[in-house]
């Protein structure tokens, strides 16, 4: 008996060390993990290797965002996706914040990524010039960073996933489901709300929108990316929620 208990107390064991690591794995080492990731690695010894830090703090974090360490640009500089079709539309201000403005905190080019809140419960530094922490670019880096020290320095310039000010080119954000759902119900698939959760309902699963209520909830970044897994289900890469084969993804809102 004793031996079987041993034997099953091992099987759990070794279940929980296997989905801890795969767990840790979204994050450790992977394109978000600026402590030792692919885009920039930090030397500064204040950071000492943390990993969350360069989104998230436990304490004096920001409220927009869950305990964010960063600022918000302003989206005084976007130019915003609208076409001929377009049922509604963002305006720069929006974009910056909400949930998007977290993502193109980094993403659009205006802020150092070196640049945080607070570390270790000490106030850091705000942007543009101060907070910086040494940064030396990866070896696997896709965008073109600026290295050095200052506010100025270790700003994501060029190449994926740098997505700059200019988002005409890129799926609107910011934008609320419901306006564009109720000007044109045919092509928008219905909102779904249970408890706190609103999404929309695809073949590839739920997609979630921010807000909250239907009739505010708007569409973001993170509606398509989440970005504590660059590897759902271990394939999609590019922290996508969901495969989009067929366009899927696209099908879970649209319907074409």
């Amino acid at each position: 008996m004793r031996r079987v208990c041993l034997l099953a107390a091992g099987a759990v064991l070794l279940a929980a060390n296997s989905s801890y690591a795969q767990f840790t794995a979204t994050i450790a080492g992977g394109p978000h993990d600026l402590s030792n990731g692919s885009a920039v690695r930090n030397s500064n010894a204040t950071i000492n290797g943390q990993t969350c830090v360069y989104c998230h703090v436990p304490h004096g974090g920001s409220t927009n965002q869950p305990l964010w360490n960063r600022s918000n640009p302003t989206g005084a500089s976007y130019q915003v996706y609208t076409s001929s079709t377009s049922k509604t539309v963002a305006t720069g201000s929006a974009v910056a914040a909400g949930i998007s403005g977290a993502c193109m905190s980094c993403h659009d080019g205006t802020i150092a990524m070196d640049v945080l809140t607070n570390v270790n419960g000490i106030a850091f530094g705000t942007a543009p010039t101060g907070g910086s922490v040494a940064f030396t670019a990866g070896p696997n880096r896709k965008a073109t960073y600026t290295n050095g020290t200052g506010g100025t320095a270790n700003v994501m310039s060029g190449g994926l996933p740098f997505i700059g000010a200019d988002l005409r080119n890129d799926h609107p954000v910011a934008v609320v489901y419901q306006t564009a759902l109720s000007a044109d119900p045919t092509h928008y698939t219905a909102i779904t709300q249970s408890g706190a959760r609103i999404y929309v309902n695809g073949a590839g699963g739920q997609l979630p929108l921010f807000g909250t209520s239907t009739a505010t909830a708007t569409v973001e970044c993170a509606s398509c990316h989440d970005a504590h897994n660059n590897s759902l289900n271990g394939t999609n890469g590019g922290f996508l929620r969901q495969a989009n084969t067929g366009s899927q993804m696209c099908k879970a809102c649209h319907n074409k």
